[in-house]
């Protein structure tokens, strides 16, 4: 865990289920700043596990390791999101061999535990190791010495953890090419057990494709970044971010019917997504569906509720309705979480009328 208040922070790669405008939203709630370019006054560096495979086949870690400032420190993408407060700490387990002692037991040498920290293939804590790392650091030596690519043994080692899996946990392989593979009843298996298909062709990397398509969208390429994103969606169905932005896009040119689709798509995925229940409930108050608007911006605050723009329009909508009693609280609610805001002057003016009105009182001018 760091102390990111005041930090500046620069994330080298993309954060797994993150936007870069939830990610930017969640730096500046957490009091830091980030950067999109690795400039002399960052503070903290994140590696984004996910960029694992072209990371560590290229020149480009290196690079931006090179042009890191002197001042700044070097974490991993879970280390970060733990920070913010997006992921729970690590797990409470004994850890006692420090990385001398880890890499004597497993035959690894030091910089490669480095960087299997960096990616989040072992977790040390205070600069300790515990078994599951011992575990881990040593199956990592067992498909080295099987003819595995360091950078394929990292990004495969990413894949499973992101179905909630360890290196170790599964029966691995190496193939012909140096690629890791799943072995289950004797039979090589892509990672996730799906047996491959023949002259299947290679698949395409979702997180180049969504930062292709985030970028495209920047610059107004609205058509273009469609196809990426629901390229991204295709190639990876369990991300919930390439069709949220793919919603996004669709809405932006006005085709609200698709954006719906794709925002649902997107809670599939992943059903405590709160922006996603928002926009829901934005299209359908456009729509005039008042009641489904406000069911949607409720679930979305009970989700998260330190979400002031589900706040202040769940109010207004109520206030609208002549839902005063119900308004009130809401307005309370956004005063509390936005109380030097624009709004926040409307707010309370909105909630006094609420409380006269909720009393079956009147205003009376004098």
């Amino acid at each position: 865990m760091y102390d990111l208040s005041r930090a500046s922070v620069y994330v080298l790669g993309r954060v797994n289920g993150l936007s870069r405008n939830q990610l930017n939203a969640a730096v500046a709630k957490a009091g830091a700043s980030l950067h999109y370019r690795l400039k002399k006054r960052v503070t903290l560096v994140a590696i984004a596990s996910g960029a694992a495979r072209e990371l560590l086949s290229g020149s480009r870690l290196m690079d931006a390791l090179e042009r890191m400032p002197d001042q700044a420190a070097l974490i991993s993408e879970l280390s970060l999101q733990r920070s913010l407060g997006l992921k729970p700490p690590p797990a409470d387990e004994h850890r006692w061999m420090d990385c001398a002692e880890l890499g004597r037991l497993s035959g690894l040498d030091e910089e490669l535990l480095f960087w299997l920290s960096l990616f989040d293939v072992i977790e040390p804590v205070g600069g300790l190791y515990g078994y599951r790392d011992l575990v881990t650091a040593k199956e990592t030596a067992r498909l080295m010495r099987a003819g595995c690519e360091f950078a394929e043994l990292v990004a495969a080692a990413v894949d499973l953890r992101a179905q909630g899996l360890r290196l170790s946990e599964v029966k691995l392989g190496v193939s012909d090419t140096g690629t890791v593979v799943r072995e289950i009843d004797g039979v090589a298996t892509a990672l996730d057990g799906q047996f491959p298909l023949p002259l299947e062709a290679p698949p395409e990397d979702v997180d180049a494709v969504v930062e292709c398509a985030e970028d495209a969208e920047e610059e107004g390429d609205l058509a273009l970044a469609e196809r990426l994103y629901d390229l991204a969606a295709k190639l990876d169905r369990t991300d919930p971010i390439a069709p949220f932005n793919l919603g996004n896009v669709l809405d932006a040119q006005d085709r609200k019917a698709e954006a719906r689709i794709a925002w649902r798509m997107a809670l599939n995925r992943a059903p405590l997504f709160p922006e996603a229940w928002f926009n829901l409930a934005v299209s359908a108050e456009d729509a005039g569906r008042k009641d489904e608007a406000v069911t949607h911006y409720c679930t979305a605050l009970a989700i998260d509720h330190e979400y002031p723009d589900a706040a202040y329009n769940l109010a207004l909508l109520l206030y609208e309705l002549g839902r005063f009693a119900e308004a009130l609280p809401v307005w309370e609610q956004f005063i509390k979480l936005e109380p030097g805001s624009a709004d926040a002057k409307v707010a309370r003016s909105r909630a006094n009328e609420c409380r006269i009105k909720a009393r079956g009182l009147h205003l009376v001018a004098i």
